[in-house]
């Protein structure tokens, strides 16, 4: 079961790593940047949209 995902992502465990790492706290990041907009609309526009845009882009490429 390890392997398959691995197999189906089409990474290497590093590059797996990597990936899920950096996405996970862009995804932390985009949440807080969200909430605080929410209070206040002027700060954060469009960040989390972008950042999620971003991550969706990266993943469709493959």
């Amino acid at each position: 079961m390890f392997k398959q995902h691995l197999n189906e992502s089409g990474k290497t465990y590093i590059g797996h790593f990597i990936f899920a790492f950096i996405a996970g706290w862009l995804l932390i990041y985009a949440g807080i940047t969200s909430i605080i907009h929410s209070l206040i609309p002027s700060l954060f526009p469009f960040t989390s949209q972008k950042i999620v845009q971003k991550l969706l882009d990266k993943v469709e490429k493959r």
